[in-house]
């Protein structure tokens, strides 16, 4: 590594995760917050409201946020 790729390492900011869980399954993943935002996003230009579901990677049934 160069002295420049370290000093750029060091500037990239870290993700800010979000507890989600399937209440089926119980499959609890955390999740970072921007991917939330960019689903709310579509929800919000879809004309859906309400709580951002994603997708569980046990059992493909909804996850919500864990509160």
């Amino acid at each position: 590594m160069t002295d420049s790729t370290v000093k750029n390492a060091s500037m990239i900011a870290e993700d800010t995760l979000i507890k989600m869980k399937h209440t089926a399954c119980g499959h609890i993943d955390n999740v970072p917050v921007w991917i939330i935002g960019e689903l709310a996003e579509e929800d919000r230009m879809s004309g859906k409201h309400g709580e951002v579901e994603i997708e569980c990677p046990v059992c493909n049934g909804p996850m919500r946020r864990i509160k």
